[in-house]
């Protein structure tokens, strides 16, 4: 089996975003801003409207901590989405639209582009993500490499060439940037 495609800004991108979202480090960071910001506005509402006897402020205070806690999700998909956008041209423009070629040993998968070649032994596949558009294969480094669904005719010989080389199969086919 052999597979040639060229990676966009697309791929990149969902690549970022999926990471993203698998991280603990991001989770815990948006959470604590969804959570911190709005308690520090209404802790200074509170404040305000007990002890200057400014109800007015402290009630200003206290919606926008509420509308905080609303409307951060979409806030926070947008910035993030935004955020990998602009890293993604800048640090992967020189990968975009160029050439990679992916093929099978008994053993291993060969991966080639325009700067490298890589004979990566099996043992080294640590998983096979299946998303919605695409196919990331990660390895026990946690790099990854992404694969677009387009590129391949037969998505379950790919999946079963790649699980027999030793990757674990995760189904994220409902998997959405949020």
């Amino acid at each position: 089996m052999n597979i040639n495609y060229q990676l966009t800004n697309l791929d990149f991108l969902e690549h970022q975003l999926y990471t993203s979202s698998k991280s603990e480090l991001h989770k815990k960071r948006r959470f604590r801003s969804r959570i911190i910001i709005p308690i520090l506005y209404l802790v200074l509402g509170f404040f305000f409207a007990n002890q200057s006897g400014k109800l007015g402020i402290g009630i200003g205070f206290a919606v926008f901590g509420i509308l905080w806690f609303l409307f951060y999700p979409l806030y926070s998909k947008w910035r993030y989405k935004n955020h990998f956008r602009k890293h993604v041209e800048e640090n992967y423009k020189n990968r975009i639209n160029k050439l990679v070629e992916i093929d099978f040993d008994e053993n291993s998968l060969n991966a080639k582009d325009f700067t490298s070649e890589s004979r990566i032994k099996g043992t080294e596949l640590k998983e096979l993500i299946e998303t919605k558009d695409h196919f990331f294969i990660k390895l026990q480094t946690d790099l990854s490499l992404i694969v677009p669904k387009h590129a391949i005719e037969n998505h379950s010989e790919f999946k079963k060439r790649i699980t027999e080389l030793g990757a674990e199969y995760v189904d994220d086919l409902n998997w959405k940037w949020k």
